[in-house]
């Protein structure tokens, strides 16, 4: 019998109540600094903030072949991210301009536009299911514009990065075959661009065309591969924590006056939200056996790093549990705590902040509609839709009543 931890958890097939994924984890780690779970193949997980850090930090030993603890040996490829030092800097190095804080201060009154835009959609309506109306449409609008894509398209990238996610049950979980699709569109696009060549200090996908790798050109799979990590990075993420926001504000009307009374604290109030509901966990491949702080890794065991777990950590955060707008400090890892930390964490929290605040100065005063349900769903803990109501004003100036329309 094994002299260790065992457990058999998998979130990714749950689906509860908003909040009942969080307090799972939490009773884990208060049980377990590290444990197997016996899901798919087996793999480790680490559950404190602080050795989760620390094999964030360690790649020599913990590797990044793969990030999904189910599937050690995968069949895609995400670029940069499956790659490790001093080889991901290489592929990262030429992103960061076109994610940096210039670029998004830059990109701000684009993004800033797109939420008035979605919002003033909704006023007069009363009702929306927030995931489908901002959710989807936000993040896919901005990354289109970040990339210079066609606003036409991003029905379709919305469309791939539910199939990925399988977030909405009505699309369905397809996720090769959306990576696929992905391809094939940036595929096409650089056929283009190899026609048309853009200005590669305006084009994303120029720029990109032109990238060096050790002294010889990007190959084609390795474009792609990038292509559809930041696609999906881009959109699916943001569209979760954009729901946790949303949902924690709808659900708790202090918090909710509180941003509408002093929108100065919004910024704050994002980084609480990502700590308090993160969304996404992190795993590595072991390059090498080694006991890690008494468990016992051997090489090519997969390691979940849950940033879940992390960010709730009492002997980090003061009341993990409790949602503190100001809280400060607030030292959480929700984008990672590596030179693989999130590549678009500027432009993540500029999307967040701009569609509180924008939402904010039209619909100050809305809720949960009590005759629909919340659920959320684990692995990448999303809520699944959230239904939120509100009184239409008696009058007002005219508003768009099918925002949808400029999308098909």
């Amino acid at each position: 019998m094994a002299d260790y931890p065992i457990v058999d958890l998998d979130l990714s097939a749950k689906v509860g109540p908003p909040g009942s994924h969080f307090r799972e984890i939490d009773e884990l780690r208060e049980r377990h600094r590290w444990f197997w779970n016996t899901e798919a193949q087996g793999y480790w997980v680490l559950t404190r903030y602080a050795d989760i850090r620390e094999a964030f930090q360690t790649p020599e030993i913990f590797g990044n072949h793969s990030i999904v603890p189910t599937d050690p040996d995968p069949a895609y490829r995400f670029l940069p991210s499956y790659t490790d030092p001093p080889v991901h800097m290489k592929y990262r190095s030429p992103l960061n301009r076109w994610f940096s804080p210039k670029a998004v201060a830059d990109l701000t009154p684009t993004v800033r536009a797109y939420a008035a835009r979605l919002v003033d959609g909704l006023v007069a309506e009363g009702a929306t299911d927030f995931m489908t109306s901002i959710g989807d449409y936000l993040p896919a609008l901005t990354f289109a514009s970040a990339a210079h894509l066609p606003e036409t398209d991003v029905p379709f990238l919305i469309n791939c990065a539910n199939r990925i996610s399988g977030t909405v049950t009505a699309v369905g979980l397809d996720p090769v075959g959306a990576m696929n699709d992905i391809k094939a569109y940036f595929s096409e696009l650089v056929k283009d661009r190899e026609k048309q060549p853009l200005d590669p200090a305006e084009d994303f996908l120029t720029h990109l065309m032109g990238v060096t790798i050790d002294d010889r050109p990007i190959d084609s799979e390795e474009l792609l591969d990038t292509c559809m990590t930041l696609a999906f990075g881009s959109l699916d993420t943001t569209k979760s924590v954009l729901g946790w926001c949303f949902w924690h504000l709808a659900a708790h009307p202090t918090d909710r006056e509180w941003v509408v009374r002093d929108p100065s604290i919004i910024p704050s109030a994002v980084e609480e939200f990502l700590r308090a509901y993160p969304i996404v966990s992190m795993a590595r491949k072991v390059k090498q056996d080694v006991d890690f702080h008494g468990c016992p890794m051997k090489k090519d065991d997969m390691v979940l790093l849950s940033i879940q777990s992390a960010t709730r950590d009492p002997d980090v955060f003061e009341n993990p549990q409790e949602v503190r707008l100001d809280r400060s400090p607030n030292r959480h890892i929700a984008f990672g705590a590596s030179e693989h930390r999130c590549l678009g964490s500027h432009l993540a929290r500029a999307e967040l902040c701009i569609a509180i605040e924008e939402w904010h100065k039209r619909i100050p005063d809305y809720r949960i509609r009590p005759d629909r349900e919340v659920l959320a769903h684990g692995g990448q803990i999303s809520i699944l839709a959230l239904p939120l109501e509100w009184d239409v004003p008696a009058a007002g100036p005219a508003v768009e009543q099918d925002h949808h329309n400029h999308f098909k």
